[in-house]
This record gives structure tokens, C-alpha cells and sequence, in this order.
């Protein structure tokens, strides 16, 4: 068997195999219109934590965002952390999004992103060639191996490193553990879930590779799934009742867990509150 089939063999494995075939995300919590929170934990292959946030796109409400431009200042965007983004853009939800040029320890240094970044319709990083993740104005998302062909009609795009799921097949490589974010699309692209799995910390969570990734998200239902920047940068946050940041992971920056790197790239999502269920 050819390596590239032996590893999603063993990612299908791995997901199918917990106690009584059961659901990944045994239970999803509603947090706002459209958007919904699960998590799961595994022990084999090893310690495993994810979180991750379902959207319903067909929901009313929603919006995407993001890293703003960073104006006359050098480099495209300033590196903040996934809850300082969140803040400063009164959104509900957030992760980090596509790869950048530089680590900084503190929050304020320049940065280039990789890739295309789109905003509003507005180009914040021109595409080189990498895969991304695109969601129209009417709130249809895709999934692309090159960033060339993102539709125009997309006013939301965000770069990744690698496609690691097509039309339900798992095509992810990297057999390296890190932590991970990602995101998944169903094939009628109207669901997107965002996943982040932890890593580095091995009495918490050893992180996953990207055929791991991929069987994950296929297994909770999309059929496209991308890799995008991941390691100490990996954060999914939410906004709390008072509007303030609730990390939902455990980021690693600098290798202190809980610590959030500040990144140059985020997508974020403005959502109405939950509609109170009529008597």
C-alpha cells in the first residue's frame, strides 16, 4: 500500500474506532445564531483535545471578517492575538487563519501574510499560489488548491498550507504532530466547521497530523477540508456573555501553554444572539 493510502487508511481508522462507533462531537452547543460549539477528546493514538464551531451559513445574521489592513505602516497587517482581534472587531468568534512571515513574542510587529486575504471584498494580501478557503457574499464557502482561482464573488478569503480533503477523500500528507487549525465545508457549501486540536503539551494534548485532521472533519461532515497555519499560533476564541474574549483551547506560543501568539492573519464571525425559542 502507497503511503499517502496507508495514512488515510489509518486516520479513517482512528476516527471509526472509538467506543460503540459513537459521534465525534457527541454534543454541540448552541452560543449564537448559526454557530455552535463542540469538543472531543481521544486517548489513542495518543492524548488528543479539539474544539470546534459549526456554522450554519444559511443562518440570518452572520458576517465574516478579516485582519484589517494595516494603513501607511510597513508590511500588510500588525500582528495581534486571536482575542485582541476579536475585541477590537465585536465579533463572536475567531481563529487563526493563514500563515504569516513573522513571530513576534509581543503583539505590534508587521507582518505579511501568505496567500490571499480578502476582507470585505478588499484584497488585504494578493494570492501567490496557495490554497484557501473563500465564502461569497450570499455566505457560500469553498475550499481551493490555488488561490488564483478563488471566485471572484468571494468577499471573505483567508490562505492555507495544504487541501487535506476532496470530495471526501482524504488527501492531507503531513505526518508531523503540531497543533492544528482548519476548517471544513460541506459539498453543498452552506455548513463550515473551524476546528483547533492541541499540541505540544503532552499531558494535555499531543497534537495530530494532517490526515488526522482531515478524517476528523469528514467524519463531523465536510467534504473539503484545508490545513491552515497552525503550531503556537493555533486559537479559537469566543466572546463571552459581557462581550469579552474565552479562549476555547489551549494555545502554546513560545511554548507556555495558554499563552496566544500574535498573529497576522484571523477570520472572524459576527453573529446575532440566539433567538429565545417561542412558548
Amino acid at each position: 500500500m502507497k503511503l499517502p493510502a496507508l495514512l488515510t487508511s489509518l486516520a479513517i481508522s482512528l476516527t471509526s474506532s472509538r467506543a460503540d462507533d459513537a459521534p465525534l462531537v457527541r454534543t454541540w452547543t448552541p452560543l449564537f445564531n448559526g454557530i455552535s460549539h463542540g469538543s472531543f477528546q481521544l486517548s489513542e493514538p495518543r492524548l488528543i483535545r479539539a474544539e470546534v464551531l459549526k456554522i450554519d451559513l444559511a443562518a440570518k445574521g452572520l458576517q465574516f471578517l478579516t485582519t484589517p489592513d494595516n494603513g501607511a505602516r510597513d508590511g500588510e497587517t500588525d500582528a495581534i492575538t486571536t482575542s485582541t482581534f476579536l475585541t477590537n472587531e465585536k465579533c463572536q468568534a475567531a481563529i487563526n487563519a493563514a500563515p504569516f512571515d513573522k513571530v513576534y513574542a509581543n503583539p505590534g510587529g508587521p507582518e505579511n501574510v501568505q496567500g490571499l486575504m480578502r476582507r470585505n471584498n478588499q484584497t488585504i494580501s494578493p494570492p501567490d499560489g496557495q490554497p484557501c478557503l473563500a465564502i461569497t457574499a450570499n455566505l457560500t464557502a469553498s475550499i481551493h488548491h490555488d488561490d488564483h482561482g478563488a471566485p471572484e464573488s468571494a468577499t471573505t478569503a483567508v490562505s492555507g498550507f495544504a487541501v487535506i480533503l476532496r470530495d471526501g477523500t482524504i488527501t492531507g500528507k503531513d505526518t508531523k504532530l503540531h497543533p492544528r487549525t482548519g476548517a471544513g465545508v460541506s459539498a453543498n457549501g452552506r455548513t463550515l466547521w473551524l476546528i483547533t486540536i492541541d499540541g505540544r503539551q503532552s499531558k494535555w494534548s499531543g497534537g495530530a497530523t494532517t490526515p488526522e485532521m482531515a478524517a476528523w472533519l469528514q467524519s463531523l461532515g465536510a467534504d473539503d477540508a484545508i490545513n491552515l497555519d497552525g503550531g503556537g499560533t493555533t486559537t479559537m476564541v469566543i466572546a463571552s456573555p459581557d462581550g469579552k474574549p474565552r479562549i476555547l483551547n489551549r494555545p502554546i506560543h513560545l511554548g507556555i501553554p495558554g499563552r496566544e501568539r500574535p498573529s497576522g492573519s484571523h477570520l472572524g464571525i459576527l453573529a446575532s444572539p440566539l433567538t429565545p425559542p417561542k412558548n
